[in-house]
């Protein structure tokens, strides 16, 4: 994939062939096509795994520090690491005009968004969370713009002193929200059910060793759901279990928080 994606960065997704490709990587085409049905087929895949790397670096961080600077800096790191993937997204993919590329860049979207109010429920507690909605479109939109100065300017960062900048801002704004009233409102509350759903499919795409036991564990936490216990000591131990899994905290840090507020 890292063939394919050198070449659609000098020569463009739709003016680069598949024999081009296959020549390149040093295979034949009819080999090309064992792996992949189309080159959209390879593109598809390369969203997949750069996004997932992206995300999944930020599970380095450590869950008690409670460090949003810590988390920018893995995450703007992790971008940065993939800006050959981020250039040709920015120039072949406009927005809209390709509806596979932008389901795929939608869900991905929707995953990115989950784990930043995951980490902001994590920094700032029960505080933020009428204004969870708005706070991850004000983190969206200063590190999109940061991106695209870089990108344009052709520049790079300091990407710790960036990050310290934006959590510094975001920190002011939070200390702020006392006497303000959430803008954007949540159009649909998250409910015990969507979110063991979205574990259950995290923990099976991800294809972990443990799986049956990851599983099995969070059928048990389902159990004290159902019994109208949702954060009782089993459920507590449970979820503190999960979270050993790195693959799957962002979801994992979703559902604790509705434990602890008992659900919808």
């Amino acid at each position: 994939m890292n063939t394919a994606l050198q070449l659609f960065s000098d020569h463009g997704f739709n003016e680069t062939s598949v024999q081009q490709i296959a020549q390149k990587a040093g295979i034949s085409k009819g080999g090309f096509y064992n792996y992949f049905s189309s080159k959209r087929d390879l593109m598809l895949e390369m969203i997949d795994e750069h996004y997932s790397k992206i995300i999944n670096s930020t599970h380095q961080i450590e869950e008690t520090s409670r460090d949003l600077a810590a988390y920018i800096e893995h995450e703007m790191t992790a971008w940065m690491e993939h800006q050959p993937f981020i250039h040709v997204m920015f120039n072949e993919f406009q927005p809209r005009k390709d509806p596979q590329i932008n389901k795929k860049m939608d869900e991905l979207h929707v995953t990115l968004t989950q784990k930043h109010k995951a980490m902001f429920y994590l920094c700032y507690g029960e505080k933020v969370k009428p204004f969870l909605a708005d706070m991850v479109v004000i983190l969206q939109g200063m590190l999109k713009e940061y991106y695209l100065y870089m990108f344009i300017q052709q520049t790079q960062l300091n990407v710790q002193q960036l990050s310290n900048w934006v959590s510094h801002h975001i920190n002011s704004i939070v200390n702020n929200l006392d006497d303000l009233d959430p803008f954007l409102h949540e159009t649909q509350n998250e409910t015990f059910d969507s979110v063991l759903k979205d574990l259950r499919a995290t923990i099976q795409q991800k294809e972990l060793h443990n799986q049956d036991k990851l599983l099995k564990v969070v059928k048990q936490i389902e159990q004290e759901i159902d019994n109208r216990s949702p954060y009782s000591i089993t459920a507590e131990v449970s979820l503190h279990y999960l979270k050993g899994e790195e693959m799957i905290q962002t979801d994992v840090l979703r559902l604790e928080r509705l434990c602890k507020q008992g659900g919808n």
